[in-house]
């Protein structure tokens, strides 16, 4: 049977928002998720909004949400950022510093995984971040998880499902050498981009 016990966490005043965070293990073997809501160490009035969604175990996942806010500090295009005076005009260098970041802190799973590190596994996790600042939301995301922004019974998406099926993700994954069979990367992954 799955498991429906909710795991909810409630983040008061965190840079003006009150955020709420709740994940169901469902029928998994062990909860394979993780999340971030964090506000910048180095930029307090921004804060992280973050869900990983794990793929074959928990380690990925609770990986990234242990270490991707302290990867986005360490670019160059943040530092530029949080040094810029209008942010507002400087939303490039942010879209670049998440970019990158996602690139860094994929590099640097890989090298965990390889460690022999006993919290290491195989595993991957799709990746969705919203850098919410005083006045604009920023989303990153790898895979199909998804973030949609609801204000006044209106919706708008965030994010776009990164899928093997979709052309422009078919040609990639076949340029890298993959295949796309029965919609999965190779016939087995359901996303075509994870960390």
């Amino acid at each position: 049977a799955p498991k429906t016990d909710k795991d909810s966490h409630f983040f008061a005043d965190l840079g003006g928002f009150e955020i709420g965070a709740s994940g169901m293990q469902g029928w998994r073997l062990e909860q394979e998720d993780a999340h971030i809501v964090a506000a910048m160490p180095s930029q307090p009035d921004h804060v992280m909004v973050a869900v990983f969604d794990g793929h074959g175990g928990a380690g990925s996942s609770a990986w990234a949400s242990k270490n991707l806010v302290e990867i986005l500090e360490a670019r160059k295009e943040w530092k530029e950022y949080t040094a810029g005076g209008d942010k507002a005009k400087n939303l490039g260098l942010l879209c670049e510093a998440l970019r990158n970041a996602f690139l860094d802190a994929d590099v640097a799973l890989r090298s965990f995984q390889g460690s022999g590190h006993p919290e290491a596994d195989t595993s991957g996790c799709t990746a969705v971040v919203c850098m919410v600042t005083p006045d604009t939301i920023v989303c990153a995301n790898a895979g199909d998880s998804r973030a949609v922004l609801a204000t006044n019974g209106k919706t708008k998406e965030m994010s776009y499902d990164h899928k093997p099926f979709d052309n422009p993700e078919r040609m990639r994954i076949e340029k890298a050498g993959g295949t796309v069979q029965f919609n999965r990367v190779d016939g087995d992954l359901a996303v075509s981009r994870a960390f």
